[in-house]
């Protein structure tokens, strides 16, 4: 089983959109960045609450390629 990280952004304009990643260093470096306040309020993930994401736990052969999403960390 793998960690697949589910980060919400705000559009804007009242909706809001999953991302996703597997990438778990990416993870850990966006919450550093957001701790050390280099992202802003809109930034992928974060809120006036802080940096947020949620982890599902995935079979190993799970790709984002099969599960039809694209990785938010490239």
């Amino acid at each position: 089983m793998k960690k697949l990280f589910v980060l919400i952004s705000y559009e804007g304009d009242g909706s809001y959109y999953p991302h996703f990643t597997f990438n778990e260093e990416w993870i850990e470096r966006q919450h550093e960045a957001y701790d050390l306040d280099e992202l802003e309020y809109d930034s992928l993930g974060c809120d006036g609450d802080g940096f947020h994401y949620e982890v599902l736990t995935v079979p190993d052969e799970c790709t984002l390629q099969s599960l039809g999403v694209s990785d938010c960390a490239e």
